[in-house]
């Protein structure tokens, strides 16, 4: 085999280092430790065996990358209305990669969110469909390459 060769292999085949450095990577994005040390002792491996391989193994959902595509929304300034626009996209599957809201004026405010799709269980037009039964969005427009 070629160095740099990827391969798909099932989890559970793999030795268990390969799982605990996922684990440890998973620790460190979220947050819920801040160092390498805290991470390592709670998973059970060495730091060695993490700097060794944590540039090597990956959740295969890391690798997957859809196409980006933006939606630009114009809604009603109220309580609530960004927080129901995000679950209708999170409930479509879609990946909320950046979002930019303007101050409101006269009561509109214009939202512009960026979607991966990779993982989306709706077409484009359910989203849209989706996002339609908000309350209080106006207009939306795909800006699509």
């Amino acid at each position: 085999m070629k160095k740099g060769e990827y391969l798909i292999v099932r989890a559970d085949v793999l030795p268990d280092v390969f799982r605990k450095v996922i684990e440890v990577k998973k620790l460190l994005d979220s947050g819920e430790v801040y160092s390498v040390n805290s991470a390592v002792q709670q998973v059970k491996i060495s730091r060695s065996a993490y700097y060794k391989y944590r540039d090597a193994v990956r959740p295969f959902a890391e690798t997957k990358r859809g196409r980006m595509f933006s939606l630009l929304l114009q809604m009603e300034n109220f309580a609530g209305i960004l927080s129901a626009t995000i679950e209708a996209i999170a409930n479509s599957g879609a990946r909320i990669v950046n979002l930019h809201q303007n101050m409101a004026i006269k009561g509109l405010s214009t939202v512009l969110v960026t979607l991966d799709d990779a993982l989306m269980k709706d077409t484009k037009a359910e989203l849209l469909t989706r996002l339609r039964r908000v309350h209080g969005i106006r207009t939306i427009t795909i800006m699509d390459k």
